[in-house]
């Protein structure tokens, strides 16, 4: 077996066996192919597809090209949660006190933000001294200890599905579904997670562009899923518009801790309550979605989430301080409005337009390890379904370089669109496949 034959083989719409799957993960994983030639087996595998067996190889041999995580002895269900990404979203941070204050387990293996989508890892080492680099060990403790844990995938945990996720993107394949599918699982497999929700988010913020391709996937997921002996649900989102009001390390922190306390905009509480009622309902016995709702509104409305999140930060090497008071989080040298030349209601803000000018401000990176500025980016001050009037601010740029505002502050107006006709909020939830 070489890797030409492989490479072949798809290119004339083969199927690649478990054997060559394995093979094919394994030379990478060690570096031992070229760029062009893993980057040609991406590329035929995005035109020619993979059937469900090949994707259930792919995710089998990326979970163990790396540590796998056993959590059998802490709980008989550990529930994780993970997004297909979104601008400005800080659900996942959300949901994990939430769900620990309930006495639910949750454990999170994450990695760190690549283009426009920041990382959950990223926005939580915002939190001076969060320590995200663990071993398995210290993920264990904190998961007996309380309940919850997140860690860094970093080259331990699945590292040939790091350089395949680094792959698709650097070669405009993002969008392959069966690859998704399998990078997804095999985080899962190699977690040890054996209840699993999935957000897939669709729309122009996600590289998932519409429904029926978010439906795809999630059917993908639920098969993989009971192929490996997991339980699987998928929420599909609409990416019409950032999650929430903030856009920027920072910036969605101190969004989340106000949250935790009770302040939470629409659209993110909308979300926050969709998949986690869920995750409830595959935790426990406890199946009524809308009471499984109401649970996570009283784990806030109580302080119990709250007071979670800060012994997670405290377990984590983090300074509460911030948490209890967020206005200590650094702010950019330059806070700038953007205002409205129009009256009307706000109908759409182009998500994928307001995280590319984030990235440019220096809130994402386009290249693997490339450094961000946790100061800077965007809050929102206007959503979909608001009143705006002429000088009203539509929202604020936040940057430490004068000469990004000028041409930011008119490519941020043009993401809003204004009409004159009545519009309603709209559910961030589109359906649920289990």
């Amino acid at each position: 077996m070489d890797i030409k034959s492989v490479i072949r083989k798809k290119r004339l719409k083969g199927e690649l066996t478990s054997d060559e799957i394995k093979y094919f993960i394994g030379k990478l994983n060690k570096g031992d192919i070229t760029e062009a030639q893993a980057s040609a087996l991406m590329s035929y595998i995005y035109i020619n597809g993979l059937t469900e067996e090949e994707i259930l190889n792919f995710s089998i041999s990326m979970a163990e090209s790396g540590d796998m995580i056993d959590l059998s002895d802490i709980a008989s269900n550990i529930v994780d949660k993970h997004s297909t990404g979104g601008i400005g979203d800080k659900a996942t941070i959300l949901l994990m006190p939430i769900l620990a204050s309930l006495g639910i387990p949750v454990a999170k293996i994450s990695s760190r933000g690549y283009g426009v989508s920041g990382g959950t890892i990223d926005k939580l080492e915002s939190i001076p001294d969060f320590k995200t680099d663990l071993s398995v060990e210290e993920f264990k403790k904190n998961l007996k200890n309380i309940n919850v844990c997140i860690m860094n995938q970093g080259l331990s945990f699945a590292p040939a599905e790091g350089k395949i996720y680094k792959l698709r993107n650097e070669v405009a394949c993002e969008d392959s579904l069966p690859i998704i599918a399998a990078s997804l699982m095999s985080l899962k497999l190699a977690t040890g997670s054996n209840k699993i929700v999935f957000d897939i988010t669709c729309g122009k913020g996600t590289y998932i562009k519409n429904r029926e391709e978010a439906k795809r996937l999630s059917r993908l997921l639920v098969k993989l899923g009971k192929s490996l002996e997991k339980e699987v649900a998928c929420v599909i989102t609409n990416m019409n518009q950032p999650i929430g009001y903030s856009i920027g390390h920072n910036l969605e922190m101190k969004e989340t801790i106000m949250a935790l306390r009770g302040i939470i905009s629409e659209d993110l509480g909308n979300v926050v309550e969709a998949l986690g009622s869920i995750m409830i309902s595959l935790a426990t016995e406890n199946k009524d979605l809308d009471a499984n709702a109401k649970m996570i509104k009283e784990a806030i409305k109580s302080g119990a989430a709250f007071e979670k999140f800060k012994e997670m930060v405290s377990a984590q090497g983090g300074d509460v301080d911030y948490i209890e008071d967020p206005e200590l989080f650094e702010r950019s040298k330059y806070i700038m409005p953007v205002l409205s030349t129009e009256t009307g209601t706000v109908e759409s803000i182009d998500a994928d337009m307001v995280g590319s000018i984030a990235t440019y401000l220096g809130a994402g990176r386009m290249k693997d390890e490339g450094k961000i500025n946790r100061t800077a980016g965007i809050t929102l001050n206007k959503k979909i379904g608001d009143q705006v009037a002429v000088g009203e601010t539509l929202a604020y740029i936040h940057t430490d370089e004068d000469s990004k505002i000028n041409g930011t502050t008119q490519n941020l107006k043009d993401a809003f669109q204004i009409t004159t006709k009545k519009i309603n909020f709209k559910s961030k939830i589109l359906e649920i496949v289990k």
